[in-house]
């Protein structure tokens, strides 16, 4: 089931697109989207997906003032100047209605209750009765899925009788760890594919 924390940071993303006065109640196809409020809502998540010293050592030394963002405040900070970058160039890549829907379905993800179960223990023993084998990577420095909440699942599986491999990868790039060092996890994955 989604976190109480990414359930609050889901909403906070939601709510920055919806307040753009350009969102329109999401029709805003013949007019200008809603930019503004899909560059917040990247930089709110932006914080939880790559680590903060990466997201330091990203930005740079340069300062970067927005012309269109502020209308009494001067960016002084590189941190600052990289996220403002992180969201503008978010705009460029992404419809806020898809952001939206994705945010929308992450943060009501429960898959005991999609499985129409009682408990986890449950729809565990229903995945281990089918033979079903779960491969588990915790990313040490993961603010958006804490290794907490990869400890809990297995404790779970383990629980339920299932089978399953668990991992801890060590990177300082946070939870995009798993794109940008696709190195880390392949032989895992390899391994237990060809099991």
């Amino acid at each position: 089931k989604t976190t109480v924390l990414n359930r609050i940071i889901l909403l906070e993303q939601i709510l920055s697109i919806e307040n753009d006065p350009h969102f329109q109640g999401g029709e805003f196809y013949e007019s200008r989207p809603p930019e503004l409020g899909l560059a917040l809502s990247r930089m709110i998540s932006h914080k939880c997906f790559v680590h903060l010293d990466a997201i330091e050592r990203r930005a740079g030394a340069e300062v970067v003032q927005p012309e269109d963002r502020f209308a009494w405040y001067q960016v002084h900070d590189h941190v600052e100047s990289y996220m403002l970058h992180q969201g503008r160039k978010f705009t460029a890549r992404f419809d806020a209605n898809t952001y939206l829907r994705i945010c929308e379905l992450w943060s009501r993800f429960d898959p005991v209750a999609e499985g129409e179960a009682a408990s986890s223990l449950e729809l565990f023993s229903r995945s281990r009765e089918a033979g079903h084998k779960y491969l588990v990577f915790s990313i040490d420095e993961d603010y958006c899925f804490y290794p907490e909440e990869q400890a809990n699942l297995v404790r779970q599986l383990k629980a339920a009788g299932v089978s399953h491999l668990y991992l801890t990868v060590h990177s300082d790039k946070g939870h995009d760890s798993f794109l940008l060092e696709p190195e880390l996890y392949t032989p895992h994955i390899q391994f237990v594919l060809n099991q």
